[in-house]
């Protein structure tokens, strides 16, 4: 599967609030985002994020990332200028006791009230979901969560309605809360990213997302 993404980066940050059956799931966090507040547009792989490994370690619990060695390795500065952003969010989080970095990488939340949004929780009671959905869990490049096939065709249907014009460009906040996205989603990138979760949870399995501070994704079945 092709992994290579068109990304576009704002001063526009767009956070929605959904509710269901009279309860809040979603509230705002004034999370400075890890992503460039300037108009700019790139193109990264999910390999591309994933490459910027060998330059993070993690001292006196904090993330660093040798931006030095990267830049002579030829690696681009607005790809490390992105990543050093997403890193001060993240020890900005370690810092106040939110979460805890390890020295493979690893994260572990320590929050006394994380974010446990479950989007459909308790409403496909009698449906024929498959696989599971669990809260984002956190990474050095971004988050990953699973959806049950319910969840992945609710997710694949909201990224859709943004793709044909509708409100509710703060999807990506719904879904994946607390990275602070500062950008306007196009309709491309939003149709795009429907059509392939929809591919993923072809056999109705429901599906793994691998989302990134870039907006780059990789998307498997459960």
């Amino acid at each position: 599967m092709k992994k290579s993404f068109n990304f576009i980066l704002s001063l526009v940050l767009i956070i929605s609030m959904f509710s269901f059956s009279g309860l809040n799931v979603f509230a705002t966090e004034n999370v400075e985002s890890p992503i460039q507040t300037k108009n700019i547009e790139g193109e990264y792989t999910f390999e591309d994020i994933m490459s910027l490994e060998k330059y993070v370690s993690v001292n006196e619990g904090l993330f660093n990332l040798d931006t030095t060695r990267a830049v002579k390795d030829g690696v681009s500065l607005e790809l490390l200028e992105g990543q050093q952003r997403y890193f001060d969010s993240l020890n900005l989080e370690i810092n106040e006791g939110k979460l805890k970095a390890d020295e493979n990488l690893e994260i572990t939340n320590l929050d006394s009230n994380p974010d446990t949004f479950l989007p459909n929780n308790g409403i496909y009671l009698f449906a024929n979901c498959n696989g599971v959905t669990t809260s984002p869990t956190v990474h050095w490049w971004g988050k990953s969560r699973k959806f049950n096939s319910c969840d992945a065709n609710k997710f694949a249907a909201d990224l859709a309605s943004v793709g044909a014009g509708a409100a509710g460009a703060g999807i990506l906040a719904i879904w994946f809360p607390g990275m602070g996205w500062a950008s306007i989603i196009s309709a491309a990138y939003c149709a795009l990213y429907s059509s392939r979760v929809t591919a993923n949870n072809a056999y109705n399995t429901g599906v793994i997302v691998d989302m990134t501070w870039a907006m780059v994704y990789d998307i498997e079945p459960q």
